[in-house]
């Protein structure tokens, strides 16, 4: 395993969160990744999920946006009686593509590339933090606080947090009529520096030397119509 720690605070979602979740966010309930958005389609909080039953979920939000996320969640869950709880839980990502051995008691998670793990007790992490930054980037791997805020949801350009057949959920409106009817109007994509205009490079984030290039790239939001460029 090749792990990266990453700054996660873990909340356990009890009685009947499935339901919970599928009015409230963005994606199904079975699906890995998914997002906390608001009426307007802009996020919240965008996460990563493991369900252990329908009566309850674990998820891996980042840990900056926790608190917003709890006052964004507090009138829904005191109508739902849904429980909330934060866990002493431990993050990490795994860069290699490998069914290795997790401990016990430990979650594992499926990503685009990868795993995430959700672990009981500290792991050895060996991954550098310009390592990481690479990996994210080849891989498409944007992380909210750093790459995006609250942007609009589309504008991630990443369709693996969005489910359009799953039925109404809190600030679907907004993101189908986009969907549907236009396209964003920005989208966050991986750049080389030099692409990009001194206006946007200002506004790279996760930059970082290619070696194998030896450019320098990193996220941007650009126009829509410049995705193809």
């Amino acid at each position: 395993m090749k792990l990266y720690p990453l700054s996660r605070t873990v909340l356990a979602i009890r009685n009947n969160a499935a339901l919970f979740l599928n009015g409230l966010t963005s994606n199904s309930p079975d699906h890995p990744r998914n997002a906390f958005v608001n009426i307007h389609g802009r996020i919240v909080a965008t996460f990563d999920q493991y369900r252990l039953s329908d009566d309850e979920f674990v998820i891996a939000v980042e840990r900056a946006f926790v608190e917003s996320l709890l006052v964004h969640l507090e009138k829904y869950i005191r109508l739902s009686g849904v429980h909330v709880e934060k866990l002493d839980r431990y993050v990490y990502f795994d860069l290699e593509e490998t069914n290795a051995p997790v401990p016990a008691g430990t979650l594992v998670i499926s990503q685009k590339r990868g795993r995430l793990l959700i672990a009981e007790a500290l792991m050895p992490a060996q991954v550098s933090d310009e390592e990481f930054t690479l990996f994210r980037l080849q891989n498409n791997i944007p992380l909210q606080g750093v790459d995006y805020a609250d942007e609009f949801l589309l504008n991630l350009n990443d369709e693996e947090l969005v489910s359009y057949t799953k039925g109404c959920f809190l600030g679907q409106e907004p993101l189908s009529k986009v969907r549907n009817r236009s396209k964003p109007t920005w989208k966050l994509v991986v750049r080389y520096q030099d692409q990009c205009s001194e206006e946007e490079r200002q506004k790279m984030t996760s930059v970082v030397i290619d070696p194998a290039a030896r450019r320098a790239r990193g996220f941007v939001f650009i126009p829509s119509a410049r995705q193809m460029e």
